[in-house]
């Protein structure tokens, strides 16, 4: 644009220009986006795009010219920025467009924050003027919102004239519009309100939005909200109108008549309701009636476009008011007493013959199944029986609906009341497929009833869930009914027939042989992920305008515009969660019928090796797991593993070094777990770099550690120490094998080798020294000790670094912490020997300065196992040390080593020191909790210590607990008996 060219034409080149940007044309938007750039840095760009604001004829010129001009706003002339006020003013004063008002009031927000309240002024007095006028009342009320919502701080002088606005807005009976708008500005206001005002606007503000509801259920549904930052800013405020409140969002969500998302909406509220306020529920007769409201919801027809409300839930399918009940149950479970809410809802499973209702037993079973990990222990404590007795009339009810939810509640239950509910389940489910399932060979359960499927697969996956020990060969009759739903391809049929699958290879092991044929072909299609479409080549130039460009502002999502994109395979969809269960049924059948499926051992390799390339960390996770099953996969100890072992195996461990993230490495050092737990049989060659693998996760020399290593955010720090710490889990093992198999470097009493154990020292110590992170150094406390007991008289070399280690750590302000030390010091010791002698370890002394101040708990039960392990100790020291800080009393592992110890210091030794011997022996004793052989070694003598002095023995056995002491008179009562 040339410096002469005069403001209207430059303004219609501008709008011929964005015209052209909006047409279809990919190779046409490029040209005239550089076009545009170029413009836009001429003198009269700015100008230019001002006039293009005030006169353009397309509503979409108008809201691309906004939208420019906010994003290129710091970039102008100050003169046009002080004149854009006035230029705004009068483009609100012309504007009809709903998408153009929005940028409109973008921009008027931007001025805002860039200029203060001198460039406001005009903007506000419009807004007063439009107030009057109801034609302009939602423009107004818009504008202001969004100037809230962007710098509200800046607007607090004006929130009575904001209020009062805001009012006139609620009464515009008729107009959804303004209604929605008014409700919407509202919210953006509560805030800066006090609870009086608060108070006072909620009884209007139900009404505005019953009104709203019955003129547009859409702009209703987005208006509720409202009555979660009502929640969220003042609770207290909801209380004085919460019947009201709860009625209006019970009959939006009953209504099933409207929309499944304004159901859920007005469920959202209600599950917000639970969080803060629960137990304002429990006043004036609520929460029964919260709990019958939420009845037909909970019974909601889940429609086959929409079979899993939990997927559809916030995802691409429909929103479920089942789910969306069940959420409100769940936050009422997490915030009430359980009694509280089953008082309620029991009385609503009686069968006919009481009178309740086939919906009402329903929607009940559905709510049981709602709150049955909020109230499990609550079940199990009081009404297991009325629980149990409601799922077998459930699945016996003459209703197939109700059967259906018994169902559902029954797999829910399973594992809060195992092992009660087991037979209910395996007495009834089978007649449950019976019953809709009349031949194995049916190609389809009867197709006009949905619920009939669903009631289907909550029976099969609880009889999966259940196993051969409660189902038997029930299991084979239930994988026949899932093959024939999974020929449909629905994928919650074929994930269920997965985990039959799995189920029926532990009943049979490697008798499942016959049944592969069958079944592989949809464990392979499980495997199999959908064709990705190409990516779209749909113009991004109004998200990257100002990419190269200092200053420039942010799109708000409100900006970006909607370009039609081809649909692209679904990354975190039905995929991914069939792709797990395939990948975990795999293994379960490697484990139970390995030798059977090494014919099929290529094909199941190469799925596996496409899914550790998918996008989800979780399904890379899940193959790397596969990848540790398959590398073992038949092969017998024996036997050297075959290339296809060989190709699982080089895979594994190159993924957990390459793989970006930690949820993946997670599944690849499972993976490796996989090998090395039976029946794995891990050859001797693969040993050493297994080994290796495992300590590059420890210091950290993998991808996803190097990538991440300095990031702050919580969740990755606590994923990568449980990473870590996985992979120091499976150290041992590692050594074990070595030494079974003569891995250079163990042997004779070395169960770890010393070349590993030093590349991972500076690091273990390391994180033994971290001030910010007590996790970090307990852990390294314990794999200290575990690894250094494994080197046997080869952690000798390795004292000098150790032993000024863990003076720091004994003295540590985390209790966690101290007590792995005093752990690893006890395994240390035990290894060494008399090392400590030579003064290069330093246990005994550490151990027995702590027990002079370490008080009752896990610590001191550590010390003292600590303690009795340094071996060559002096006994007269020691002994009295460890009569006064026994008995143990947490740390039962502790409690054979030092009862050992006392056992071996002999009668004369322990004479002198009676009634503590006995006060420490007895509570295990008494308890039964140490090996037989223990106790009646130490319970002869006690008898002969009791004989020599009478006395003494009394008075130990006095200082026990009551119930201890009787039960350990009744073993030695032919020595008490005769005293």
């Amino acid at each position: 644009m040339a410096a002469s060219v005069s403001p209207k034409m430059a303004a219609a080149t501008l709008e011929q220009l964005l015209e052209e940007l909006l047409e279809p044309d990919s190779a046409k938007i490029r040209q005239a986006s550089e076009r545009l750039r170029e413009a836009l840095m001429e003198p009269d760009g700015p100008e230019a795009l001002a006039e293009v604001l005030r006169g353009a004829e397309r509503p979409q010129i108008r809201h691309l010219a906004a939208v420019l001009l906010r994003r290129r706003l710091r970039k102008f002339p100050s003169e046009l920025i002080d004149r854009l006020p006035h230029v705004l003013v009068e483009a609100l004063e012309r504007e009809t467009d709903s998408s153009s008002r929005g940028s409109l009031a973008q921009l008027g927000a931007r001025l805002l924050l860039l200029g203060g309240l001198k460039f406001w002024e005009p903007v506000e007095k419009w807004i007063q003027e439009a107030a009057k006028d109801p034609q302009k009342m939602e423009v107004a009320l818009r504008l202001v919102g969004v100037a809230v919502g962007v710098a509200g701080p800046a607007l607090s002088g004006f929130s009575p004239a904001h209020l009062r606005l805001c009012r006139g807005g609620l009464r515009a009976r008729g107009d959804p519009k303004t209604l929605g708008a008014a409700l919407g500005t509202l919210g953006a206001l509560l805030g800066t309100l006090r609870a009086p005002i608060l108070r006072s606007l909620l009884p209007d503000v139900l009404e505005a939005l019953q009104e709203l509801l019955s003129l547009d259920e859409d702009r209703g549904a987005d208006a509720l909200e409202i009555l979660d930052e009502f929640l969220e800013v003042n609770p207290e405020s909801v209380i004085p109108h919460l019947r009201p409140l709860l009625e209006l969002c019970l009959q939006v969500a009953g209504d099933e008549c409207r929309g499944d998302g304004v159901r859920v909406r007005a469920l959202g509220t209600l599950t917000f309701l639970a969080q803060k306020r629960p137990k304002a529920l429990l006043r004036g007769g609520l929460l029964p009636l919260l709990l019958r409201g939420l009845l037909v919801p909970l019974c909601a027809q889940i429609q086959p476009e929409n079979p899993d409300p939990e997927e559809s839930w916030g995802g691409e399918g429909r929103p479920c008011p089942r789910h969306g009940a069940a959420q409100v149950l769940d936050a009422l479970a997490q915030g009430l007493p359980p009694e509280k809410l089953l008082k309620e809802l029991l009385p609503l499973l009686e069968g006919p013959a009481r009178g309740g209702s086939a919906g009402g037993r329903k929607g009940a079973l559905l709510a049981l199944t709602a709150l049955a990990r909020g109230c499990g222990p609550a079940l199990r404590r009081r009404y297991v029986g009325v629980v149990l007795g409601a799922l077998r009339a459930g699945l016996g009810d003459p209703d197939g609906a109700v059967r259906g939810a018994a169902a559902a509640a029954l797999r829910e239950l399973r594992e809060e009341l195992e092992p009660e509910v087991a037979p209910v389940a395996a007495e009834a489910l089978p007649r449950i497929l019976g019953e809709f399932w009349d031949s194995p060979n049916s190609p389809s359960p009867d197709p006009k009833s949905w619920f009939v499927l669903e009631t289907l697969l909550e029976a099969l996956e609880v009889m999966a869930a259940l196993g051969p020990a409660q189902v038997g060969e029930g299991l084979l009759e239930a994988l026949q009914v899932g093959l024939g739903l999974a020929e449909s391809g629905d994928s919650d049929a074929t994930r269920v027939t997965l985990a039959l699958l799995a189920a029926v290879s532990e009943l049979l092991g490697e008798g499942t042989a016959p049944l592969l044929p069958r079944v592989l072909p949809l464990l392979q299609g499980a495997l199999r992920p959908p064709p990705a479409l190409p990516p779209s080549d749909a113009p991004d130039w109004l998200l990257g305008f100002h990419d190269d460009e200092e200053g420039a502002e942010p799109m708000e999502e409100d900006d970006v515009i909607e370009w039609a994109e081809p649909e692209q395979a679904e990354v975190g969809g039905a995929f991914s969660g069939l792709a797990e269960a395939a990948l975990g049924a795999l293994g379960e059948l490697v484990e139970n019928c390995g030798s059977a499926l090494l014919p099929h051992l290529e094909p199941l390799l190469a799925a596996i090796l496409d899914l550790t390339q998918f996008p989800q960390c979780r399904v890379r996770g899940a193959a790397y797991e596969a990848l540790g099953s398959l590398s073992c996969c038949g092969r017998a100890p024996q036997t050297g593993p075959s290339p296809a072992h060989q190709g699982a195996f080089r895979a594994l461990l190159e993924g957990l070094r390459a793989e970006p993230e930690v949820g993946g490495a997670l599944g690849a050092v499972g993976g490796v777990g996989r090998i090395l737990q039976p029946p794995g049989h891990a050859p001797p060659e693969w040993l050493e770099p297994i080994g290796r693998a495992l300590c590059d996760v420890i210091v950290g020399q993998i991808a996803c550690l190097r990538a991440n290593g300095d990031g702050d955010d919580e969740e990755e720090t606590s994923q990568r120490s449980e990473l870590r710490e996985t992979a120091s889990d499976w150290l041992p093992e590692v050594g074990v094998a070595m030494s079974r198999v003569g891995v250079a470097g163990t042997g004779r009493g070395v169960s770890f080798p010393p070349r590993l154990f030093r590349r991972i020292l500076p690091s273990l110590l390391a994180a033994l020294a971290d001030p910010a992170h007590p996790g970090a150094r307990s852990w390294a406390g314990a794999v200290i000790g575990q690894l250094g007991h494994a080197l046997g008289a080869e952690a000798t070399p390795f004292l000098p670094d150790l032993g000024p280690a863990f003076r720091l750590a004994v003295g540590d302000a985390d209790p966690e912490v101290r007590a792995n030390a005093f752990y690893a010091i006890g395994r240390i010791g035990e290894a060494v020997g008399h090392a400590h002698q030579e003064g290069a370890w330093p246990g005994a002394e550490l151990c027995c300065h702590a027990l002079r101040g370490e008080g009752p708990g896990r610590v001191r039960d550590n010390i003292l196992g600590a303690l009795v392990r340094q071996r060559g100790a002096p006994l007269p020291q020691v002994l009295p040390l460890v009569l006064g800080a026994l008995p143990i009393s947490e740390d039962f592992e502790e409690e054979e080593p030092v009862l050992k110890f006392l056992l071996g210091a002999g009668p004369d030794m322990l004479l002198p020191h009676l009634p503590k011997f006995v006060g420490a022996v007895g509570p295990g004793l008494a308890l039964q909790r140490l090996p037989p052989e223990l106790s009646q070694s130490l319970l002869a003598l006690l008898r002969q210590m009791g004989g020599a002095d009478p006395r003494h023995f009394r008075e130990g056995v006095a200082s026990l607990d009551p119930a201890h002491a009787a039960i350990l008179g009744r073993m030695l009562d032919d020595v008490i008996g005769g005293q």
